[in-house]
Order: structure tokens, then C-alpha cells, then sequence
């Protein structure tokens, strides 16, 4: 039986250099990744947090090749996530219940400095559009054979 809790954490590292290290996107209650915990580490891993911060989602789906609509949505919640949090981390946003990412910790060393948060779901999922031909938006889009579907609501 699935869950009633849709709550996800995510945890990221930065290095000295402001370059990603790692992160994880799991679901509160059982732990287990949201699709691959890691998505897109093989591609975010040692970005500079300034260029993850100034990626757009979709030169991001057309740079990576996805191989469906369900893959694209969940890059795309994969990277909204780390940026949110990324986000806080540098200033840019304050890390409370409201945001997107709530920081509950941030801890630092000489080399690294992470930060736990929890991921208001709600807010990411509205800013990712489905755009399959569902005809729920009174429009019809025929689907690219080399892009997915998803679409990204300009807010």
C-alpha cells in the first residue's frame, strides 16, 4: 500500500570550491530515493553551485537526454530540489516552512559544508506542467522524438 506521506529530504554537499559533491532526494518515511536518490549526480556532481543555480529546466532536459515522460519529470524535480535547496544554502532563499526547501541543518568543517532539508512537494510539482497531449489544457502538443513532454511553467 503506498504511503500517505509525500515528504522528501534532501541532503547536499558542497565542497570548498562551491562545487557539488553529493545529494540524495528520499522520501521521509521510508528513505528510499525519489526514482534514483541520486539522479543526477553524474551530471550536477562537481558543477559550481552558481552555474546549477543559473540552469534553466529546459536547456537542462534538452542538454541530458531523457527517455520519457516520467524521467523527465522526476529530472526536473531532481534539479528544482537541489537548486531550492542550493538556494538556501547561499542566501538567496530563507529556508522556512513556506519555501520550497526548510532547512533543518546545516553543518560545516574545513572542506565541506551540507545542509538537510525538507521538500515542499506541492510547490516544486507546480512549477513542472505536463504537456503529453492529455488535452486537460485544452491544447494538443505532438511529442518530440528526442524530447520528453514535460513542460516547465514560466513563474
Amino acid at each position: 500500500m503506498p504511503c500517505q506521506d509525500v515528504t522528501e529530504i534532501i541532503r547536499l554537499t558542497v565542497d570548498r570550491d562551491n562545487r557539488l559533491r553529493e545529494y540524495a532526494l528520499i522520501k521521509r518515511t521510508c528513505g528510499q530515493g525519489v526514482g534514483n536518490a541520486a539522479l543526477l549526480a553524474e551530471w550536477l556532481g562537481g558543477q559550481r553551485v552558481d552555474d546549477i543555480l543559473d540552469m534553466e529546466p529546459e536547456a537542462f532536459l534538452e542538454a541530458h537526454e531523457v527517455e520519457d515522460d516520467l524521467e523527465a519529470f522526476l529530472t526536473l524535480k531532481h534539479l528544482f530540489a537541489v537548486q531550492s535547496a542550493l538556494r538556501v544554502l547561499v542566501g538567496q532563499e530563507p529556508g522556512g516552512p513556506e519555501n520550497a526547501c526548510a532547512a533543518a541543518s546545516v553543518q560545516f568543517d574545513q572542506d565541506t559544508i551540507s545542509i538537510d532539508g525538507r521538500i515542499a512537494v506541492d510547490i516544486l510539482t507546480n512549477r513542472i506542467k505536463s504537456c503529453g497531449g492529455c488535452k486537460g489544457c485544452g491544447k494538443t502538443k505532438p511529442p518530440s522524438p528526442r524530447r520528453s513532454r514535460s513542460k516547465v511553467l514560466q513563474t
